[in-house]
């Protein structure tokens, strides 16, 4: 009896590819160009027992994009909105490097502790057993760590993008300029964007915008 297998097409690197998500499952969205939009990723290889489609049209990003570009530009223009903003971005700069500062005392903690564990072996104080099941277990502990220390450094980096505001509109009004959306614009703008089940776009950007009443 001949086996069908079920024939999936791999996704196409696109302008969204890497930085947009589907906002249930988490899965990256594949670029279809027969739909001239993405779907989700696990919909597509497993169909919808997995997940919906959450189907969205480039171009409907392209504009989603452009708008809010514009509109900040227009925003940025107020004196109100620089001093927030610049409020805004101090205070998150601060709360992220205190995050750090607490997550690197606690890898040394750790890295501490394991040093004792030798001197602990050394004196026969525990087995070799006991040794490698602790430091196994704080090995793993410092591996979750310094996964989150790397998220955190990479928001800290992108505070730092926009320290200086004035800096930050002269970017928005060259990219308006630009006749083309590229990637490495979208990366420059964009942490990532995540699309609900109706196919409405979520978009975190790269710096911080409050809202001015």
């Amino acid at each position: 009896m001949k086996i069908r297998t079920k024939f999936i097409t791999a996704p196409k690197k696109h302008l969204f590819t890497n930085i947009l998500f589907c906002a249930d499952c988490g899965k990256g969205m594949w670029y279809r160009s027969n739909r001239k939009g993405y779907i989700c990723g696990k919909y597509a290889r497993y169909g919808k027992r997995a997940c919906s489609s959450h189907y969205i049209e480039e171009d409907l990003l392209k504009d989603t994009f452009l708008t809010d570009i514009q509109d900040f530009v227009k925003q940025i223009e107020k004196e109100q909105y620089l001093k927030q903003l610049g409020v805004q971005t101090k205070k998150s700069k601060q709360n992220l490097q205190k995050q750090l500062e607490k997550l690197e005392k606690q890898i040394d903690l750790i890295k501490s502790r394991k040093r004792k564990y030798i001197n602990m072996l050394a004196e026969e104080i525990i087995s070799q057993e006991e040794y490698r099941e602790n430091v196994e277990a704080n090995n793993t502990e410092i591996n979750e760590l310094v996964k989150k220390r790397n998220v955190l450094q990479t928001a800290l980096e992108s505070e730092q993008k926009v320290d200086n505001i004035q800096e930050l509109k002269q970017e928005l009004l060259q990219f308006l300029d630009f006749d083309k959306l590229t990637s490495e614009i979208l990366h420059r703008m964009v942490k990532r964007i995540e699309v609900k089940s109706d196919g409405i776009p979520v978009i975190h950007y790269a710096f911080s915008a409050p809202k001015i009443e």
